[in-house]
């Protein structure tokens, strides 16, 4: 069973020299399997190309919103705007004339009610835009929480004109 792998190659010696057209055929061999290996990259490649571009394409597509805004939510949102932007100034202005601490916070804690109020029925109007009730509740809450703030500063003038008129008078 034991053999010496030596004289295996020693007793073969003919196998040792390939046949007078062996250089060519391999080099024919070499050619042909290259080729063929080229033209099946080729339409690889050809298919990732074509499957990157349908695929951004395709995101690009997706990517567009398909839904177009109501009519009267784009209103709404403009009024809802319209509305905050005069409650800020309006609450700013009242900070910067109020000097009772007291009714800023009273006046701060009800407009903060609204607030979470308007909140709510926001969240209604968009789930249900097309419901007229809830966008009269949106804008009445904002006139209320812009009212009260402007009926505040009025009292604040009036306020500031009677002690004005107490200290002229004493």
């Amino acid at each position: 069973m034991k053999q010496d792998i030596r004289d295996l190659f020693r007793e073969e010696e003919d196998l040792k020299t390939p046949p007078e057209n062996h250089r060519s055929e391999f080099l024919d061999k070499l050619k042909k399997q290259s080729q063929s290996k080229k033209v099946g990259y080729t339409w690889l490649k050809i298919t990732a190309v074509v499957i990157i571009a349908l695929a951004v394409g395709l995101t690009i597509l997706y990517r567009q919103p398909t839904e177009n805004v109501a009519p009267i939510v784009a209103q709404v949102e403009a009024v809802e705007a319209e509305y905050l932007k005069e409650i800020n100034a309006e609450w700013k202005n009242f900070v910067a004339i109020a000097e009772d601490e007291v009714l800023v916070e009273r006046f701060k804690k009800k407009l903060d009610e609204l607030d979470a109020d308007y909140k709510n029925i926001s969240i209604q109007f968009r789930a249900n835009p097309n419901n007229l009730e809830i966008v009269e509740l949106l804008i009445d809450n904002l006139q209320t929480r812009s009212q009260i703030l402007k009926d505040i500063q009025e009292h604040i003038k009036i306020l500031n004109q009677k002690n004005e008129q107490y200290e002229q008078s004493i």
